[in-house]
C-alpha cells in the first residue's frame, strides 16, 4: 500500500481530489476497539517515513467499519480507529497540522456486507492525500 500514494505524492500530474483514498491493507484492530494489533506498526512506521520525507502532504485518515450493529456506534468506533492512526503517526513524528481525521461508519462501503469477507474488507482505514 505504501507505494501507492508515495507514487501520487511524487506524479506532479495527479490531481488531489476526494476520490483518490489509499487504503492501508495491514492495519488490524482488537475486535471492537480502538487498539490497533501489533502487526500493525510496520505499515504505520513506513507511512510516517513517507509523510517525513514529503513535508508539505497533508492527509486525511479516513475510518470505516462494515454495517453490523448500531449505526451510530459504528460511526463512533470508526471515529476514534481514525484518531488512534492519526495520533500513532504523531507519536512516529509525523506533526498533527498536517493531518485530520474522520469516521465514516458504515457508509461508502468497498464490499458486500452480506458476506464475512466482505465485511472484513469494510472495516478499514484509508489515506487520501488533501495536499501535496
Amino acid at each position: 500500500m505504501e507505494n501507492k500514494p508515495l507514487a501520487y505524492v511524487r506524479n506532479p500530474n495527479a490531481p488531489l481530489n476526494e476520490q483518490t483514498w489509499f487504503e492501508f491493507d495491514r492495519l488490524t484492530f482488537d475486535t471492537g476497539s480502538t487498539t490497533l494489533q501489533p502487526s500493525s506498526q510496520e505499515q504505520l512506521q513506513n507511512i510516517a517515513n513517507v509523510l517525513k520525507a514529503y513535508p508539505n502532504v497533508h492527509v486525511r485518515i479516513g475510518g470505516y467499519t462494515d454495517n453490523q450493529g448500531d449505526a451510530a456506534s459504528n460511526l463512533k468506533l470508526s471515529q476514534d480507529r481514525a484518531n488512534n492512526v492519526m495520533a500513532q503517526l504523531q507519536g512516529l513524528g509525523v506533526d498533527a497540522s498536517r493531518m485530520d481525521a474522520e469516521g465514516y461508519g458504515q457508509d461508502h462501503p468497498v464490499a458486500d456486507n452480506s458476506t464475512e469477507a466482505g465485511r472484513a474488507q469494510n472495516r478499514r482505514i484509508a489515506l487520501r492525500i488533501t495536499q501535496k
